[in-house]
């Protein structure tokens, strides 16, 4: 059960409390956190680093030192190594000297290693590890690439994506460890030196097949963490991936932490915690062993009640033990939170505090065998000069004596590896033959970091040879820390063994030792695997195409036979992942096509091998389907990969989807039978067509989320399924249940004759349902339409705020005197397109003298000339009112008119505002009285009385619903967004979008070579061209060559106005369906 804390919003495990460490006027937004040597809570946002100060030890910050006035993007990894600060920032792994102790830095930081730092997917958090080499990861953006594996004895050479990469002590060279992620912000080691990885979700593609939900990796060295591309991410049951401690859906995975410390309940001693950014959540996983790895039952540990805005960025571990947690991210405010459990509050401080230094060399040899939070920068100031003191012997005794605990004795090892070079030989002798597999495990472990040119084979042996799975990994992962082309013929015979070891995390590792031996050891090895049996030969034969993405004939032929014998459906599986990675494995490849079909396709051509691979087509559709889900899943796949031309086959993939089928299944398989390259007959065509039409109610049925990649993703697909059935479209549009909102993009490749039957059953959906969801796609497809009765539809719809643009876009095309008034009344809009289409349409409508029209042709005049992308636009504006006026006030138009003329407006606003002064004394109060209003807002609802069906009624009918969370998402996903923004936060961001945006989703303005201009968001963008989205939801693309000059807004594509005249009541029922949006349904 959860308690709400007595001092704040945020509910904590019972007999914990949570307290406000330090608020936003102490640091703003930050992005980052450490604890210094001296054992401060240290921060860091956008132009700043300070240590914040709780002088009187009460548990609350009162003020801060600042230590640096940068970096400039903010640092979004630190730590201190002494009085210095390495972080990640600016230009990528830099130094902050503070040589005279007064807590400032001394002058502008060293660049130690330049890579992409700063942004959300650059490099990230960076820490020392047991050995006392540098650990950073880094996201995929942050350009790691074969260049930072300086050294030999680096286990990966040629990283993908995001990484963990590790630098000798003296920062001299490096390694990377492993890849594979997508953003990763953050890592910690546990005690037993094991790497864990909070890595981020695919959010675009949710509810496709390739989604992968944020993931806790037992990071692996020379692993890959699974994210390929954006449209292929491996899922955790394949053989290559490393372990996966935690899966939690939709998130942000910010900080990581350790807890190494005495201060919680043992239950909590050695956890990992995470948070999450979206949903406003900190996780604790309580780590427990299983053969080579670990499992968890993970813990909701805190989260904020209420209308409190929960962001948490980073989390540590405090001297005292308290976990402390900052909170900021995009402009939201900053604060720090400290967590301790309540019986321990005040009498740990105390004690803490009593403490005495260690006088002789048993008691220093003591503490630092105790060390708490041994990695944190605090805890290595103390201990680190007192170890150099006490010496290496003591510590090598301490290793192997009975007397010490078994963390003492693991510490104990890693002190010595660190400070003095390792075990020596006998010192592993004995530890080989201790009892606990974890000393075994760290003692092997040592002997690889501090023995990587010419290791001694005799040494290794014992623990190859021994019983327990997680000294067998440790001591392959020794030898994956050794020069590549060190000799280890005397190990192979122990190596050959461990691939049939029952433990999978065992199997992978032996397979990615044999990928790095060479080639004569590795063909050796391959004789002995062969008689060590089937599952041997398949890991063999694994870590043959690792990271290769070529053609493997051999590895092909074992997968299949593996896969055809009488073996486990686990050993299957892995036979299956052999054939995809021996034909290339799957992926994007160098030219690329469609994102689509990146999971269902060989990185490599594979048309050389056609004759040969027709055997394996027929074989394996032969054993489609099988009893396990899993199995069908990659076994579809790989078949995919082959393009197998098979009509039974086919038949077998249609007949698993029907009306109860789930549909990411239904898609998987209908990605699978668009690689099938068969003509089509009129049942296998309906059975696509019905599947196609009723994915979108399937998703609705299941309440499944959609972003803006489900759209582009399925219209790909679709165009596939229609090069080998023509008639796919028209038998679409028989489909009794075509006409939802989803259809419209089937409508893409009905031919012209069949238009008008495909409105006809759009509208006829639109008359039966009163409650039919409209958007602007719909109001698109009704406006090509030539019945005058569809144009009507279009034209009652003007009131609805969801698709009023897309209505005057329609309208405006044959602009007619009725539609007058809505034109007017468009000129309000903050889309330039929309606002373009309303001058032009006024413009062939005959002159007016309507004050309300002139009132509003000059509003929109006074609103535009900020940049110069509104000067076109503004000078349509000004033609309008000569029209109607009859008076020119010296407008300049074209190039030389291009800045604000203010005496022009000025004159206009006079004459306007003398010609109609009822009008415009009207309009001026109704804005002091609109600004009265919004100040007053929040104390005016009762937000108790908020209704969430209401409130989710509100949110289709204003439109927000099209660019938050439906299929063709411009804006972010609000699942959460109460959780991590206040009500007054989120109600400003309501009513002034463009306040405070975040570049991700700013207006993006493109002009092209013949003077066109569009704005919106850009959802594609390559050497050849764009893809542009605006506010109204229409998508252009624009070859490069057609482009002029492209450039960011300031503006958001939000629109202004959202929550006009809307009553109170609504506001509280919207705000009651925004906090609604918290866990997703499965």
């Amino acid at each position: 059960m959860h308690a709400q804390s007595s001092k704040v919003p945020l509910q904590v495990p019972e007999g914990f409390e949570v307290t406000q460490y330090a608020d936003d006027t102490l640091a703003h937004d930050i992005y980052s956190m450490t604890v210094d040597s001296k054992g401060r809570i240290v921060v860091s946002g956008k132009g700043y680093v300070r240590i914040l100060i709780d002088s009187n030890n009460d548990g609350k910050a009162e003020s801060f030192k600042q230590f640096a006035n940068g970096p400039a993007t903010g640092a979004q990894g630190m730590y201190f190594h002494g009085n210095d600060l390495f972080c990640m920032g600016d230009k990528g792994l830099i130094r902050y000297r503070d040589q005279n102790n007064d807590d400032k830095a001394d002058g502008k930081p060293d660049l130690f290693l330049q890579l992409g730092a700063g942004g959300e997917h650059d490099a990230h958090a960076i820490q020392r590890g047991a050995d006392g080499w540098w650990y950073f990861i880094a996201g995929n953006f942050a350009g790691i690439s074969h260049h930072y594996a300086t050294l030999k004895t680096s286990p990966i050479t040629q990283p993908l994506a995001g990484a963990v990469v590790r630098l000798k002590p003296d920062l001299s060279g490096g390694e990377i460890v492993s890849d594979g992620f997508r953003n990763a912000y953050d890592f910690a080691f546990n005690g037993q030196g094991d790497l864990f990885v909070y890595d981020s979700d695919g959010e675009r593609d949710v509810s496709l097949p390739w989604y992968r939900p944020t993931r806790l990796f037992q990071t692996l060295p020379a692993s890959h963490a699974g994210w390929v591309s954006k449209s292929w991410k491996r899922p955790k049951s394949f053989i290559d991936m490393p372990p996966v401690v935690g899966s939690f859906g939709r998130g942000s995975p910010t900080g990581v932490c350790c807890y190494r410390h005495k201060l919680f309940p043992k239950k909590y001693q050695g956890a990992i915690f995470t948070l999450d950014w979206t949903f406003g959540r900190l996780i604790a996983l309580p780590l427990k062993e299983k053969g080579s790895k670990y499992q968890s039952k993970p813990i909701l540990f805190m989260k904020g009640t209420g209308q409190f805005g929960f962001a948490p960025t980073d989390i540590v571990v405090g001297k005292e033990g308290a976990l402390y947690v900052s909170v900021g991210g995009r402009g939201t405010q900053g604060g720090v939170y400290r967590i301790v459990p309540k019986e321990k509050k005040q009498s740990h401080a105390k004690n803490h505090s009593r403490k005495t230094k260690p006088k002789n060399k048993k008691e220093k040899l003591f503490f630092c065998l105790n060390a708490l939070q041994p990695l944190s920068s605090w805890s290595r100031a103390q201990w680190v000069p007192l170890a150099k003191e006490v010496g290496r012997k003591p510590f090598l005794l301490a290793a192997t004596h009975q007397n010490f605990n078994k963390q003492q004795r693991i510490r104990a090892i890693e002190i010595a590896t660190e400070l003095f070079g390792g075990l020596d030989d006998k010192t592993l002798l004995l530890l080989s033959k201790e009892a606990s597999p974890s000393i075994r495990a760290r003692a092997v472990w040592s002997y690889g970091r501090s023995h990587t040119a010419h290791p001694r084979p005799q040494n290794l042996l014992p623990f190859l040879e021994d019983q327990h799975p997680l000294v067998n990994r440790f001591a392959l992962e020794a030898l994956l820390g050794i020069e590549a082309n060190a000799n280890v013929l005397p190990l192979l015979p122990a190596i050959a063994k461990l691939l049939k070891n029952s433990d999978k995390t065992v199997r992978k590792t032996t397979a990615a030792v044999g990928a790095r031996l060479p080639l004569l050891q590795q063909t050796k090895l391959k004789r002995l695997a062969v008689k060590q049996g089937l599952q041997a030969e398949l890991t063999f034969a694994l870590g043959t195409v690792l990271r290769s993405n070529t053609f493997h004939k051999p590895a092909l032929e074992t997968g299949l036979k593996v896969f055809r014998a009488e073996v486990s459906n686990d050993m299957k599986q892995d036979a299956i992942r052999l054939m995809q990675l021996a034909l290339g494995d799957v992926g994007p490849r160098k030219k690329k096509g469609a994102p689509a079909f990146e999971s269902y396709q060989s990185r490599i051509d594979l048309s050389k091998q056609e004759r040969f691979l027709d055997s394996y087509r027929a074989l394996l559709a032969e054993a489609f389907p099988t009893k396990s889900k899993v199995l069908n899943d990659e076994l579809l796949r790989l078949l995919a990969m082959l393009t197998p031309y098979n009509t039974h086959l086919l038949n077998k993939i249609l007949q698993q989807i029907d009306n109860k089928s789930h549909p990411v299944d239904d898609i998987h398989r209908l990605f699978v039978a668009s690689k099938i390259p068969v003509d089509r007959n009129a049942r296998q065509s309906k059975q696509t067509a019905r599947a196609l039409v009723l994915l979108g109610r399937k998703i609705k049925l299941r309440a499944l989320n959609q972003d803006s990649n489900w759209q582009d993703r399925i219209t790909e697909l679709y165009k596939e399924l229609f090069k080998h059935d023509p008639l796919l479209p028209s038998m679409i549009i028989t489909q009794k249940e075509f006409g939802e909102p989803g259809h419209v993009m089937l409508m893409r490749l009905i031919d012209k004759k069949n238009i008008p039957l495909a409105i006809k059953a759009f509208v006829k959906k639109i008359k039966e349902n009163k409650n039919y969801l409209w958007t602007n796609d719909i109001i698109f497809v009704l406006g090509e339409s030539q019945r005058k009765e569809d144009i009507n539809i279009v034209r009652q719809q003007f009131k609805n705020f969801a698709v009023r643009n897309a209505v005057l876009l329609v309208l405006a095309e044959k602009a007619k005197m009725i539609d007058r008034e809505k034109f007017v009344a468009g000129l309000s809009t903050s889309s330039l397109n929309v606002l373009t289409a309303c001058c032009n349409a006024l413009q062939k409508l005959p002159p007016s003298k309507e004050g309300v029209e002139q009132l509003a042709l000059l509003k929109t005049l006074q609103q535009l000339g900020k940049d110069e992308s509104e000067y076109p636009v503004r000078e349509k504006v000004v033609q309008l009112l000569r029209r109607n006026s009859g008076k020119t006030f010296g407008f300049l138009f074209g190039k030389k008119g291009y800045h604000p003329q203010s005496k022009v407006i000025a004159a206009w606003f006079d004459w306007v505002t003398t010609t109609y002064p009822q009008l415009a004394k009207v309009e001026k109060e109704n804005l002091l009285a609109e600004q009265n209003q919004l100040q007053n807002l929040m104390l005016q609802v009762d937000w108790k009385l908020g209704n969430i069906e209401a409130g989710k009624k509100i949110f289709y009918k204003r439109g927000c619903i099209q660019c938050h969370g439906g299929q063709r998402a411009l804006g972010p996903n609000l699942a959460g967004v109460a959780q991590r923004f206040s009500r007054k936060d989120l109600l400003t961001a309501i009513i002034f979008p463009s306040k405070d945006v975040s570049s991700r989703y700013r207006t993006t303005l493109v002009e092209t070579t013949t003077g066109k201009v569009y704005t919106g968001l850009i959802i594609y963008q390559s050497v050849d061209g764009l893809l542009l989205r605006n506010a109204s939801g229409q998508t252009f693309r624009i070859e490069a060559k057609e482009i002029e000059s492209q450039r960011l807004l300031k503006t958001s594509l939000m629109p202004n106005g959202l929550l006009k005249e809307l009553p109170s009541q609504n506001l509280a029922n919207l705000d009651a369906y925004l906090n609604s949006l918290k866990k997703e349904k499965k």
